[in-house]
């Protein structure tokens, strides 16, 4: 059987047209003549993008670091004109003149003439700026707004200088100075009963201005009968009772009252509840019971309270979270401020003055010499100033900086 069929040997060693097409691919891919110029190119083209993005930069960069010099520049002449400004606040009666006449400025939005009216320029150095002092409503009575500009190299009308603007609330002090303009002030209603009660602001006012014209002062009518003496700066009797309806001028901001609130917490002056005696001298904080504000929904068990009696003698300020009753001999240097009624009566002396806000509003606010006694209330501005946290220095209110863009 030597004729059996077998398959050819050449048929079984002959690669298939699938496997030839393989290794072709791969080895056109493994060539990698040719690559370098391409790449070469693209390189170049990188490169020179590069070069051309740092030439740009090189051009303009000191541009944008000049013009960042002069606004930071701009900036601090800015701040000196507001240094300047608190400077001729707190020296408004300097010798030479370049002090800001306080008692000149208007409380309407009437800037301070001269220097600080806010279009005199002010040369420093390479520089300079402007600066205007104005009273402007929501300002309190020791409060200024201060808009300063600083501009380099010199004032430009159309703004194209550099230029930055500060505007800012300043005080004097950290804690104003109230300067009540009356000597017993009351936000209601307040009753005098008796002859023998006198209210005196003819003298003892504060330095470098007139006393109080108004001995009392109320939001609401005064009540009184027999004949008790009021006596104001130019007036007396009934020229001398002013009802007003905004008692601003004699109420402390509740920030200046937390102000005080802490002072006395630092000196161990701070008290709760009620309290019956006063330590001879200092700044006293008589709080609520739980530390909260006084306001008309305040329980009456949890208000503060000052029963004072006897002959003491006291120098400095009370500021009671609720009511004050007084009554005995007590000599009081400075000033009682209630948040809430005041009850005067005995034969008390005041050398300062009495401030009632009578929040909660339970009863007037009271001076009685019907049976006996004699109050008397004598303004006194150097008692009522003359407290460890007065100062006539002006200074940035707090949170009142703010650095703003334009020029006006």
């Amino acid at each position: 059987m030597q004729d059996t069929f077998r398959l050819a040997p050449p048929l079984l060693q002959a690669p298939s047209v699938l496997t030839q097409t393989i290794r072709s691919s791969v080895g056109r891919l493994g060539n990698q003549r040719g690559v370098a110029l391409p790449m070469a190119m693209m390189m170049l083209v990188v490169l020179t993008s590069l070069m051309v993005a740092f030439a740009v930069l090189a051009k303009t960069e000191p541009s944008i670091a000049a013009n960042q010099l002069r606004t930071a520049q701009a900036l601090r002449l800015a701040d000196s004109g507001l240094q300047r400004a608190l400077w001729a606040l707190t020296n408004s009666t300097d010798p030479t003149g370049h002090g800001a006449n306080l008692t000149a400025m208007a409380h309407d939005g009437t800037p301070v003439a001269g220097a600080y009216d806010g279009t005199q320029f002010i040369a420093i150095g390479n520089g300079g700026f402007t600066v205007k002092i104005t009273w402007e409503p929501g300002n309190a009575k020791f409060e200024r707004t201060v808009t300063a500009v600083g501009w380099l190299p010199s004032k430009d009308a159309n703004t194209m200088n550099s230029h930055r603007k500060i505007q800012a609330v300043v005080q004097m002090g950290q804690i104003t100075p109230l300067d009540p303009p009356c000597v017993l002030c009351v936000v209601g209603e307040a009753d005098v009963n008796g002859s023998a009660a006198l209210f005196n602001t003819a003298t003892g006012g504060c330095s470098g201005t007139n006393p109080p014209t108004y001995a009392v002062q109320t939001v609401q009518p005064l009540s009184y009968n027999a004949h008790p003496s009021f006596l104001g700066y130019g007036t007396t009797g009934d020229a001398a009772v002013h009802q007003g309806a905004d008692p601003s001028e004699f109420k402390y901001p509740a920030a200046i009252l937390q102000k005080i609130k802490q002072i006395a917490q630092a000196n161990g002056t701070y008290y709760t509840g009620n309290r019956t005696s006063l330590p001879p001298d200092g700044i006293i904080y008589i709080d609520t019971t739980d530390g909260t504000p006084f306001s008309d929904s305040t329980p009456p068990g949890h208000e503060g309270s000052l029963t004072l009696t006897g002959n003491t003698v006291f120098n400095g300020i009370v500021v009671v979270n609720g009511s004050v009753n007084i009554s005995g001999t007590p000599i009081i240097n400075g000033m009682i401020y209630s948040l809430n009624d005041l009850s005067v009566s005995g034969n008390v002396l005041v050398n300062g003055a009495m401030i009632s806000e009578n929040r909660r509003d339970t009863s007037s606010t009271n001076v009685d010499t019907d049976f006996a006694g004699n109050v008397t209330l004598n303004y006194n501005c150097g008692n009522i100033r003359g407290l460890p946290f007065v100062s006539t220095n002006w200074v940035v209110k707090d949170g009142a900086y703010l650095e703003q863009e334009g020029a006006n």
